[in-house]
């Protein structure tokens, strides 16, 4: 079943109309371009954090562009160009969910996990099937649930509205906007700035990427062209407030997933530069992890047990490697124990077992301590 409701972006500059399909759609992949950055040319680095470790690895064109953790640990991967959605469970035992659509040159971008039922973002470029996807993991039967204009928007970050148990925000990293998308299917542009939108004139226009949510309830989302993050508040009401720029460092060119811990910092897959960097409340860069194993690191998200509560996952999409090179791609899935767990807000539908975390260590403190934080992504 397909839901055809095929709405405009309302935030289009008119330069966007005359960008060919190619050129839209190369643009996450022609990223990869900026790779000839020096790994650790920005920030300092963090030595607090645990060694790099690879959960799973991949054989091409599976090459993870996103990634969700469901409430058991799961771990669900957006395959880019080849459209699969792959599951990691615990084990480590992986497990095909179910292939979109993406076309000659699409790419399938952002997942989520929203009451145990994954959303995913295809920027497939065909009016067919480009929009926002649903897909139960039981069945595996993908329908789209919102169709987006193939020519004027890319839907790439996808996460539960914080305010809501019915709706998403999916960036738009070419209208220079967060549309706001209801699980029956309504879709409307939420927030759109001058600040989100791509460099046209870049090589690669990649504007509004990877979404995160506060401690505070604001939205955070990066735009990948400019190197910055921005600051969404948002109203008692559910609405977007005015977009303002948090930090805009050389370090952060190439910002893909973003992510936020329970502290509210800020950590984000910077894959120009072949790192995950942290964004202390300073505005300070500091880079996690760089090196092998990263290839290109686009996503990041923290794990949801009490295992893997520190664990900050990240998917190597090795994109750049695939193009010049497809044997010589590794594409993977790694961690790193940062000390810190997600924050998940209580809204975002299917949370993990922090609950059950933070009761067990109530258990061991006074009640003054019992109820400090009570969190998920």
């Amino acid at each position: 079943m397909t839901i055809d409701n095929t709405i405009e972006p309302t935030t289009g500059i008119d330069s966007r109309a005359s960008v060919s399909r190619r050129f839209i759609l190369g643009s996450v992949a022609a990223t990869s371009a900026l790779a000839s950055l020096p790994t650790s040319a920005f920030g300092r680095q963090d030595d607090t954090v645990g060694d790099l470790e690879t959960v799973a690895e991949f054989e091409p064109p599976a090459l993870p562009e996103n990634l969700a953790i469901d409430e058991r640990g799961t771990v669900y991967l957006s395959m880019g160009p080849s459209g699969e959605i792959r599951a990691v469970d615990s084990e480590g035992s992986q497990s095909s969910v179910a292939t979109l659509e993406t076309g000659d040159q699409g790419l399938l971008l952002g997942i989520t996990v929203l009451d145990g039922v994954l959303y995913a973002a295809n920027g497939s470029g065909q009016q067919e099937t480009h929009g926002v996807w649903r897909v139960d993991p039981e069945d595996g039967e993908p329908e789209r649930i919102a169709s987006l204009s193939p020519d004027e928007s890319m839907p790439n970050g996808i996460m539960p509205d914080p305010t809501t148990s019915d709706a998403l925000l999916v960036s738009d990293h070419l209208g220079g906007a967060i549309w706001r998308v209801t699980t029956e299917g309504g879709a409307e542009p939420w927030v759109s700035d001058s600040l989100l939108e791509p460099d046209m004139d870049a090589q690669t226009p990649v504007g509004a990427n990877g979404l995160a949510v506060h401690p505070d309830g604001d939205v955070y989302v990066d735009n990948l062209n400019a190197g910055s993050v921005m600051r969404v508040p948002v109203a008692d009401d559910g609405s977007a407030g005015e977009v303002e720029q948090v930090v805009q460092d050389e370090g952060l060119v190439g910002a893909d997933g973003m992510t936020i811990d329970e502290d509210g910092t800020l950590y984000v897959a910077v894959n120009a530069a072949n790192e995950v960097v942290r964004v202390t409340d300073d505005q300070e860069i500091e880079t996690l992890a760089g090196g092998d194993p990263l290839d290109f690191p686009a996503d990041v998200h923290f794990g949801t047990t009490e295992e893997t509560a520190t664990s900050l996952y990240i998917a190597n999409f090795a994109y750049g490697t695939f193009l010049e090179d497809e044997t010589a791609a590794e594409p993977s899935l790694a961690r790193v124990d940062v000390g810190t767990a997600g924050y998940f807000p209580e809204t975002a539908g299917e949370t993990p077992d922090t609950d059950e975390r933070d009761d067990s260590a109530d258990d061991d403190q006074s009640g003054d301590d019992a109820n400090e934080t009570d969190d998920d992504e």
